[in-house]
């Protein structure tokens, strides 16, 4: 709920209060059956697969309010001047709670409906209700416009935040800004160019914004009360938890210089702009992996990262007139970002866990690299190991023996043989380990943007809209999780496993075959190398170009003729039928090219793991006017 009152003190005094009010309810409610895994392997032991049920509640409730003062000098002032200033404050407290209640221990026979219904059939064994520390903020703030002649612009502005989130000694926050405009255009001298020339203004900005979205209570110790055993000798009814505090966060501030230009041709049928700019953000809050201290994580100002790009917008009205008209746009946007800092370490690596912790650190955060550069292993040769890596099989010993100079994956893929898994030794050491993963990715497109086109004629009109990537990395987890077993031997692979594609090392009458000559005829026309591996494994294998050209939306429509509709008493009837997604052309072998499955781990973003593809939607409406 919003309401806002204004209040015209003067002709040039204006005051306005703005009161908002926003309550967020989520009840969420999970049912695992007999066979589910959580059933199965996350349950007390008299409960095990059986059914339960996990019930989570979140609570919050938002307020806000605003007040600005606004004066306009322009009585005052000579003509050519106009000076407008505004002052104001603003709060806003945010309270919320989260309430978890779990169930275990349901007839098996009983579905969600029943557990949900029948809960007290269950026996209880977690109930928690946490309440957040309250989030508050209160800002004050100023903005200043004034203007020249109408072509001399300049705005300044200042912000001053004071948040809960932060401790005494770093609450406050100080955000200054100042932005120029020139319109070149209203220059006398420019008045011979005004027949081709019809826009042409360049603008100039800089300025600091402040961030604190971090959760409340990370600058103080929070305890929770539960039992826990302290250093395994005696019981305690309140434990810290995972988190370590850190009283010493501070605001994290962006500082943005930008540079643009806004042109326009023909009486602006040819319009648009082009902006370049940089952002550097300093003193990233971030969660951090501690060790060594009894903690996990730990809430952080880390380093430093930076934004340089430009954009590019461009109208084109190509045709307009009463009965028709034809008209084009484009976007274009290229970004480079760049980790500067990271204080006093040198890099850091972060895991996606799509495969829980089978990969281990599959992104690398380091000064000078983009935030999203992807690390595993290449490829080595075909991509798996040949009859030819191999002195031969020991019968003895029940294993094939490498040759010398041919590196050993086993610590990474499980055991070597014949079509196994083969990886590039980068260090040369002989053996595949952690010191052999390569930079095989980088989730950051080199453009991105669109285009629409817009066409009416004699009541008909038309739009299509499209969007683009070029360049990006896409980390097709699907690839790997569906062509290898993981250790598990009855997992399902898809086609690009199929027999006949992939090594085999059995023949047609079922037989483990050693025999080095009989491997390599059994597989001469095969390209992939056996799904058989201990556990995921990341190669540049799965890391593919994510580029596309995709229809976002088509609409066509039809306005009946107004003459026709005034006999029904009707100002204006407009049918319509709009179509999103309609395709998408990429070279990526996922369902789709556009997405980020790891939302909740910032630094990994580009992967693709079990996403539910994009639906395509087709809508028919009307607009009524009486």
């Amino acid at each position: 709920m919003n309401g806002a009152f204004t209040w015209k003190i003067l002709p040039e005094l204006t005051f306005r209060t703005d009161v908002g009010l926003d309550i967020y309810n989520n009840d969420f409610r999970y049912f695992s059956g007999s066979t589910t895994y959580e059933s199965q392997n996350n349950t007390l032991a008299e409960y095990k697969n059986m059914p339960l049920t996990t019930r989570t509640q979140v609570n919050r409730r938002t307020v806000r309010n605003s007040n600005t003062l606004q004066y306009d000098f322009s009585k005052i002032l000579p003509k050519a001047h106009s000076l407008n200033l505004m002052v104001g404050q603003e709060s806003i407290v945010s309270r919320e709670t989260l309430a978890t209640t779990r169930i275990e221990g349901f007839p098996s026979f009983y579905d969600a409906d029943m557990a949900f219904h029948l809960s007290a059939q269950g026996t209880p064994t977690r109930a928690n209700e946490f309440y957040y520390p309250d989030d508050k903020m209160v800002s004050f703030f100023g903005r200043a416009n004034y203007s020249f002649l109408d072509r001399y612009l300049l705005t300044a502005t200042l912000r001053a935040d004071g948040s809960s989130k932060f401790s005494k000694d770093n609450r406050w926050g100080y955000f200054p800004s100042v932005a120029a405009g020139w319109r070149i255009i209203e220059e006398p001298w420019m008045k011979s160019t005004q027949d081709w020339l019809s826009n042409l203004k360049l603008r100039l900005s800089y300025g600091v914004s402040g961030n604190n979205n971090i959760p409340s209570g990370q600058t103080s110790r929070t305890y929770s009360i539960k039992e826990s055993s302290w250093l395994h000798l005696q019981n305690s009814w309140l434990t810290t938890g995972n988190a370590m505090s850190n009283p010493d966060l501070k605001w994290e501030t962006t500082h943005s210089l930008n540079l643009g230009i806004d042109f326009g041709f023909f009486n602006n049928k040819l319009n648009g702009s082009f902006e370049v700019y940089k952002n550097n953000v300093k003193d990233l809050l971030m969660e951090m992996q501690i060790t060594g201290s009894g903690y996990n994580t730990q809430y952080q100002n880390v380093g430093e990262t930076k934004n340089s790009g430009f954009e590019l917008t461009l109208n084109y009205d190509a045709i307009n007139t009463k009965n028709y008209g034809l008209n084009f746009s484009f976007t274009l946007g290229h970004n480079t970002n760049e980790v500067v800092s990271l204080g006093s370490m040198d890099s850091y690596s972060k895991p996606s866990y799509w495969a829980s912790t089978e990969i281990g650190s599959d992104y690398l955060v380091k000064p000078g690299k983009p935030v999203g550069t992807i690390v595993g292993y290449k490829l080595a040769g075909t991509g798996r190991y040949e009859v030819d890596d191999f002195e031969g099989y020991d019968a003895a010993a029940g294993q094939w023996k490498l040759k010398e100079g041919v590196a050993d994956a086993s610590g990474i893929v499980g055991t070597v043989r014949p079509g196994t898994m083969k990886l590039l030794d980068k260090d040369g050491s002989g053996t595949i380990n952690d010191d052999d993963k390569f930079e095989i990715g980088d989730a950051n497109a080199w453009a991105i943007g669109g285009f629409s086109i817009g066409a009416r004629a004699y009541g008909f009109d038309f739009n299509a809209d499209f969007s683009y990537s070029i360049g990006n990395d896409v980390y097709n987890a699907d690839k790997i999780d569906q062509t290898s077993t993981r250790g598990g031997i009855w997992r399902n692979l898809n086609t690009t496993m199929a027999s006949g594609k992939r090594w085999t090392n059995v023949d047609e009458n079922g037989n483990f075959i050693n025999d080095a000559a009989k491997l390599a005829e059994m597989n001469k026309n095969t390209t992939m190398w056996s799904p058989y591996t201990t556990k995921a494994v990341l190669t540049d294998w799965a890391i593919e170009d994510g580029s596309f050209l995709r229809l976002s939306t088509l609409t066509l429509g039809y306005t009946l003729p107004k003459t026709w509709m005034q006999k029904i008493y009707v100002q204006n009837l407009r049918l319509y039928f709009t179509a999103s997604n309609l395709f998408c052309i990429t070279g990526y072998s996922g369902m789709d090219p556009e997405v980020d499955c790891c939302r909740n781990v910032l630094v990994c973003p580009g992967v693709d793991y079990s996403a539910y593809p994009r639906s395509r939607q087709f809508i028919f409406g009307l607009n009524l006017t009486f």
